[in-house]
């Protein structure tokens, strides 16, 4: 009997077809991937020798001129050679950028230490190659020094020195300086940076006068000499003359620049939340404290207080709420105790708000105005007011009379305000002496009543409005701006009065005092207003007189009055405590 086996043929399943393809195409895509990386790298190693090639070749022209040529166009020293010229090798772009500089030799001394008073011993230069490729900014340089045949020389030109500090006057390198000089031949017109000390170096610079200095950085900003003109006559710093075998020095301060939001507003609504101690309504959990005689004070254990107690007031949600704006606490706290306020998200201490939100809320604040206005409205729609007490004399204790919460409920902006803003630096005076400022502008907010500056140097600006009043400016106007700061300033905006006083309360260290009472009087008149969470009160629709009197009296301070108080337009008092 013949016996057959039957063979069975079978095909791959989808799943199996699937599968390969996609093993397949992580290989090539694996495969394509390394393919372009190997070509970028290629191309780029390419482009790299090239622009070697073009420095070397550079370089070597260079070289070939004698000593005295050996220079810049509008450079210093002078010569033909182009700062910045392009050329096409390979198909590739490249831009070449020459600098060529005096060297001062340690050798025979530096600067004033120099032993035969020359600061140009030999010139250096760098020939910087840049190319752009797949996106990419890349660069070479060469550095070679070139020497004289003979012995070094000043005969023609001097050293100017340029210092750049900044808002500190603290020394700041990478500066960039510019030197320009349109009177003598050939002109002059170079860039340097300023070193780790701050210092910017034209030595060889020939003699003359007029060169102009331009100081600036990324990000920073500016100063410069001013050449006199018919509109700026007396210009207070004037282009420096460069003597032959001399050293002109030239100050100069610049700084990060700031960002400055006005805002222009018709109202603001501030709303408060006070607790007053009368009984422990409004505390939702405490120990070891206890009411004495309207104040939360430390419980007493025998006849002495304990050490150490603590409370958390009601959880404040507020609705609608703008923006978190001041807590104010007010108590007694006597010498060897210590009443402290931190701020919580709950009644649990390990929900404390981080001082990366809070500034120094871990270690906590001590009682009077704390400014909570940095708190997000979206991630703390809720606060929670927590106060310790300790003692290290446990016959006295510290007290707690009243905690304030003050917030922003809602604030309308007006559009369409013509702002004009003047720094308080001067460059000049014009024929008449009267003052040029180096920063004005004058600008209208947005439909949001919003105008932002995005690069201000420091300086204080004062704002002043067309068509309205200043009811109230946060900050204080003007407004002493910082390097590398980023600021808002609201101005609260009210209708045009021929005479208006606006109060500004505050301590001398400038903290400002709300809910501070502010009373103005006169024969026939008197009315009082409360200062704001800015610390301003205003009036308005006051007649021109020179004979009122004005009180102003902040919770925790002796009153001041000030008598004959002169107002005629619109005032602006600062009352300090």
């Amino acid at each position: 009997m013949n016996l057959f086996r039957q063979k069975q043929s079978r095909g791959f399943s989808l799943v199996e077809v699937l599968v390969v393809i996609a093993i397949t195409a992580l290989v090539f895509v694996g495969l394509f991937a390394a393919f372009e990386y190997s070509l970028k790298l290629i191309a780029q190693s390419r482009a790299k020798m090239t622009a070697l090639t073009v420095a070397n070749d550079q370089m070597e022209y260079i070289r070939s001129f004698t000593y005295d040529s050996v220079g810049t166009v509008l450079g210093i020293p002078a010569g033909s050679l182009p700062q910045v010229s392009t050329t096409t090798l390979n198909e590739i772009d490249f831009t070449k950028r020459i600098l060529i500089e005096y060297i001062d030799d340690d050798a025979d001394g530096i600067g004033a230490a120099d032993t035969n008073g020359i600061t140009t011993d030999y010139k250096q230069v760098k020939v910087s190659v840049e190319w752009t490729i797949n996106g990419n900014t890349n660069e070479v340089f060469l550095v070679s020094n070139i020497t004289p045949r003979s012995i070094e020389t000043n005969v023609g030109g001097g050293t100017l020195r340029v210092n750049v500090f900044d808002a500190d006057v603290q020394p700041l390198p990478g500066a960039s300086v510019r030197v320009v000089n349109n009177t003598i031949v050939p002109n002059v017109d170079v860039t340097r940076t300023t070193d780790a000390t701050g210092v910017a170096l034209f030595g060889g610079a020939p003699a003359g006068p007029d060169y102009e200095i331009f100081v600036t950085g990324v990000g920073y900003s500016s100063d410069q000499t001013y050449m006199a003109t018919t509109s700026l006559p007396t210009p207070i710093t004037q282009p420096v003359a460069v003597v032959e075998a001399d050293i002109s020095t030239m100050n100069f301060f610049i700084d990060r620049t700031s960002e400055l939001t006005v805002r222009t507003l018709s109202g603001k609504t501030t709303q408060e939340y006070t607790l007053t101690f009368t009984d422990m309504t409004g505390i939702v959990e405490s120990t070891d404290v206890a009411l004495i005689d309207g104040a939360m004070g430390l419980a007493t254990s025998g006849s002495a207080y304990v050490s150490s107690g603590e409370l958390f007031l009601t959880p404040l949600t507020p609705s609608p709420l703008d923006a978190w704006e001041f807590v104010v606490a007010s108590g007694t706290v006597p010498f060897n105790t210590a009443a402290t306020i931190r701020f919580y998200t709950s009644t649990s201490t390990a929900d404390i708000i981080p001082d990366s939100d809070l500034p120094g809320n871990s270690i906590g604040f001590s009682i009077g105005t704390i400014d909570i206005s940095t708190l997000s409205k979206v991630t703390y729609p809720t606060i929670v007011v927590g106060i310790a007490l300790e003692t290290s004399d446990t016959s006295i204790t510290p007290t707690i009379d009243e905690v304030q919460v003050l917030y922003l409920e809602s604030e309308t902006g007006l559009a369409g305000v013509d702002l004009y803003m003047q720094g308080s630096k001067t460059i000049g005076t014009n024929a008449s002496g009267t003052d040029i400022y180096k920063t004005t502008n004058s600008v209208t907010t947005d439909s949001n009543g919003e105008y932002v500056f995005p690069a201000l140097e420091w300086d204080a600006y004062t704002f002043t409005v067309s068509g309205y009043d200043v009811a109230e400016a946060c900050e204080n106007n003007p407004l002493d701006l910082r390097p590398n700061t980023t600021e808002t300033m609201d101005l609260v905006l009210a209708a045009n009065s021929a005479n208006t006083l606006r109060v500004v309360a505050e301590t001398i260290s400038g903290t400002k005092l709300i809910s501070a009472e502010v009373r103005l009087e006169r024969p026939s008149f008197s009315e009082t207003v409360e200062t704001s969470t800015c610390g301003q009160a205003f009036f308005t629709g006051l007649s021109s007189n020179n004979d009122y009197e004005l009180t102003v009296t902040p919770d925790g301070y002796a009153p001041q009055t000030i008598s004959a108080v002169s107002i005629d337009s619109d005032i602006v008092m600062v009352v300090k405590f």
